[in-house]
């Protein structure tokens, strides 16, 4: 169930279905639908708000580490795994009221490192680059 005071979904775009998550109260984020594009966003909203009246950095570099996973998945499929590093450069602000979208691409997959990066934009605007590793954790690692 959706509520009627949030904002349409954009065309192909779907609601995250994992609510009870982290990235489902940070949120509600939104994944682009199925097929090799990767991309999230979010609407922005009050509360993601920091005291300037624009995006808290956190709540890009959240999308930004969701859009890493996104990105990943999409390349490799689903694996479990980790975030090791993350780098990020603030390029803009973000305003209250948009919608933000984040994308990118794996620049390389090891057998149990990959790497991407990506751009956080609002209207083509742009807010965040960031890069990042992804270690795929085996059955025995806990």
């Amino acid at each position: 169930m959706t509520d009627k005071n949030e904002p349409k979904i954009p065309a192909g775009w779907q609601l995250q279905s994992h609510h009870e998550t982290f990235s489902g109260q940070a949120g509600p984020f939104y994944f682009r639908d199925p097929g090799p594009k990767p991309g999230v966003g979010f609407f922005s909203k009050p509360h993601h708000a920091n005291l300037a009246g624009v995006i808290h950095g956190g709540a890009l570099m959240t999308l930004a580490d969701i859009s890493l996973w996104d990105i990943c998945a999409r390349e490799v499929g689903f694996f479990r795994g980790l975030t090791v590093t993350m780098n990020s450069e603030f390029l803009g602000p973000g305003p209250i009221g948009a919608f933000i979208e984040a994308t990118g691409e794996v620049t390389r997959a090891g057998r149990k490192l990959i790497f991407a990066r990506g751009m956080v934009t609002s209207k083509g605007k742009p807010l965040l680059s960031y890069s990042g590793t992804l270690k795929r954790l085996s059955d025995s690692d806990s």
